[in-house]
């Protein structure tokens, strides 16, 4: 079994260069990102990010700073991937159950999905 290493709010900071670390403090206090600990700034030494918590801080800074996307649109842009990212893990699930079925039901459930828009 493998351990989970967190980062501390320095390590993470150190991780990102280019952003400040008042940046990371606005967006655990928007709830963009969700450390481990107290969420109150005061708090950022004890705060513990997860590995999917600093992709996160990545994938904001990449749409600030190189998408350039406003922050009063982040909310919606971020709403938007995390939906993407849930259907994704649904349609992962289904794909599962599709593969343990008998290949005669499984070409009879995919011949009544039809084909796929867009295809």
């Amino acid at each position: 079994m493998s351990t989970l290493t967190l980062l501390t709010f320095e390590a993470v900071v150190a991780r990102f260069p280019d952003l400040e670390p008042q940046e990371i403090h606005g967006w655990v206090a928007r709830g963009w990102v969700r450390p481990d600990g107290d969420r109150a700034p005061e708090h950022a030494a004890d705060w513990r990010f997860h590995p999917v918590d600093v992709a996160r801080v990545g994938l904001i800074r990449d749409i600030r700073h190189d998408m350039g996307v406003a922050e009063d649109t982040l909310p919606l842009v971020l709403s938007l991937i995390d939906q993407v990212y849930g259907l994704r893990t649904a349609l992962r699930g289904v794909a599962g159950v599709l593969d343990r079925l008998p290949p005669e039901v499984r070409q009879a459930v995919l011949a009544a999905a039809g084909p796929a828009e867009g295809a």
